[in-house]
């Protein structure tokens, strides 16, 4: 096998393709490139105490795989500087992240489950099944607001988060972290969606439309 075609970055965006795919063709889809591709994947997590949550979280339909691509695993430009992520010095910091973002994306689906309803803390339940999302709305469920590295952890009145949800929320959850863990994705749809819409953060309750329109004309670091 070739050296990049083993390289975290491009195992991870194999398996991303491949179960995006199974999830938008649900029953109808074959079930073994996603298996195979994920035990490539899951062959870089020798420890059982890292590929099992890593399993269990890269097959959740709400996982944010293509956000992820988009960020931990896409090349990042800038005016003086390239990084490419299939460098081989990254490797190492690439599959801790994966493991560190998969164990807080369980932490928070557990959390939403034993301190609040989630039928109700977002905008559809989150049981699994692919329910109508919102369509009467400005915002077009991109996620682009999303790709932060943490805002300020206060929620809005007669609400408390769990204590560890501070340092998710600012910016704590992986090192170098540039998406907000409590964004979800869409049974592999190019669309996500808060996991704690109705309960977010002040900061982001107060975003708006007009915000929108300004954080869409920034460039973006991501290629």
């Amino acid at each position: 096998m070739e050296k990049t075609k083993s390289h975290i970055t491009q195992l991870f965006k194999n398996f991303a393709r491949v179960r995006q795919k199974q999830l938008r063709e649900s029953a109808a889809a074959d079930h073994r490139p996603v298996e195979e591709s994920l035990n490539l994947l899951l062959s870089l997590y020798p420890q059982a105490s890292d590929a099992s949550p890593i399993r269990r979280a890269l097959l959740d339909p709400y996982f944010p795989l293509g956000m992820l691509e988009r960020t931990l695993f896409a090349n990042v430009v800038g005016m003086r500087f390239f990084i490419n992520k299939l460098r081989s010095d990254l490797a190492p910091a690439l599959t801790a992240g994966l493991r560190n973002w998969a164990k807080a994306f369980l932490r928070i689906r557990l959390d939403i489950e034993t301190h609040y309803d989630p039928e109700t803390v977002t905008c559809i339940p989150l049981d699994g099944i692919p329910h109508p999302l919102p369509i009467s709305q400005w915002c077009t469920l991109c996620g682009v607001c999303c790709q932060i590295g943490g805002v300020p952890p206060i929620p809005p009145p007669g609400v408390r988060y769990p204590d560890h949800w501070s340092t998710y929320l600012a910016g704590g959850a992986v090192e170098n972290q540039q998406l907000c863990p409590f964004l979800f994705q869409y049974f592999g749809e190019p669309i996500y969606f808060c996991a704690i819409h109705t309960i977010k953060p002040v900061s982001c309750q107060d975003f708006g439309e007009e915000d929108c329109r300004r954080r869409l004309a920034e460039p973006n670091l991501h290629a």
